[in-house]
């Protein structure tokens, strides 16, 4: 009777310690998703971690939410197959192609998802397409993960689409080509990831200038500016300093509550009302237009803030930490 008791008390005390240790590698090692997702970033519905990887550069989570995959980086939502996607795809893209001359070769840095490329496939004009990602395996997904291809509608794999693995900044800098339109879609620097600034710089801007054809367009995604407008002023304000005509614009998500905020830059003067659409697309009409053009009233810049930002200082980084503690 004995022995039985201590043999259970054993099989039990295995039990523990196996089912502790998994705990702990499902809750803060190796298994762990929290790793991978913000407490901040969380669903507020459940969902389900399909998969969790490190790149070279990031730690990627793919999470189903009901019938969206959201793609995680370093724990903030990146992007996702979901409406307001759409929506800011279709933003991002569409404003600088009205505003340009012509659309036959265009530049987007941070395609890895193929879903502004998607947009931008939508010109019949279109010669080529070039989408740039640091991350090959973020490319990858873009290209061969079922749910989100059938997002971007293939759109990395289309013959008029070439992709670069490659630092956004390192490609230009090096690259003899000059594009229409220009668009960089790329996340705001943080301490995890400070080398972002580079991308905004007044040094990088100008090596955007000198690759932009004439009567060429440029747009700058700038975050979310209901939560820092300064950000989009110091963004702009680095702009007017390359020489660039600049207006600012801006999408307020109703679904979301986020006011996403971009740049649109020119070699050429340009006022909003010489912006006219090319296509017709599924949110953004002339209508909505009008309203991305307008800006409410805590976004205007009447006592010119923000400050320019250099390969040499850190003022968006500076201002991302002040307003988001990141």
């Amino acid at each position: 009777m004995d022995e039985l008791m201590w043999l259970a008390i054993s099989a039990a005390a295995v039990f523990i310690v196996e089912a502790s240790v998994y705990f702990y590698w499902v809750k803060w090692g190796n298994g762990s998703f929290i790793t991978y997702i913000n407490d901040s970033q969380r669903p507020q519905r459940n969902f389900n971690v399909l998969q969790t990887f490190h790149t070279s550069t990031q730690k990627i989570a793919l999470v189903e939410v009901g019938d969206e995959v959201w793609v995680y980086s370093n724990g903030e939502i990146m992007f996702g197959t979901k409406q307001d996607e759409n929506e800011y795809a279709e933003v991002i893209v569409h404003v600088p192609v009205a505003a340009a001359k012509e659309a036959k070769r265009i530049l987007i840095i941070g395609g890895g998802g193929g879903i502004s490329v998607r947009e931008a496939l939508r010109y019949e004009e279109v010669e080529e397409i070039i989408a740039v990602d640091i991350d090959e395996e973020m490319m990858n997904l873009g290209k061969s993960f079922d749910r989100l291809v059938s997002f971007n509608e293939g759109a990395l794999n289309h013959h008029k689409v070439k992709t670069k693995t490659e630092d956004g900044r390192r490609f230009v800098e090096q690259s003899l080509e000059t594009w229409d339109v220009i668009i960089v879609d790329i996340p705001e620097p943080t301490e995890r990831c400070p080398s972002l600034s580079r991308l905004f710089s007044l040094e990088f801007n100008h090596e955007l200038k000198e690759h932009l054809n004439p009567g060429g367009a440029l747009s700058i995604a700038c975050s979310t500016v209901n939560l820092m407008p300064e950000y989009m002023w110091s963004i702009e304000k680095t702009l007017k300093e390359c020489g660039f005509f600049t207006i600012p614009f801006h999408n307020f998500s109703n679904k979301t509550g986020v006011d996403w905020g971009y740049i649109l830059a020119s070699t050429l003067p340009l006022e909003p009302d010489d912006i006219q659409l090319k296509v017709s697309t599924p949110f953004l009409t002339e209508g909505r237009l009008r309203d991305v053009l307008e800006l409410p009233y805590y976004l205007l810049n009447k006592q010119n803030q923000g400050m320019v930002q250099t390969d040499q200082n850190t003022v968006l980084l500076d201002i991302v930490k002040r307003e988001t503690n990141v």
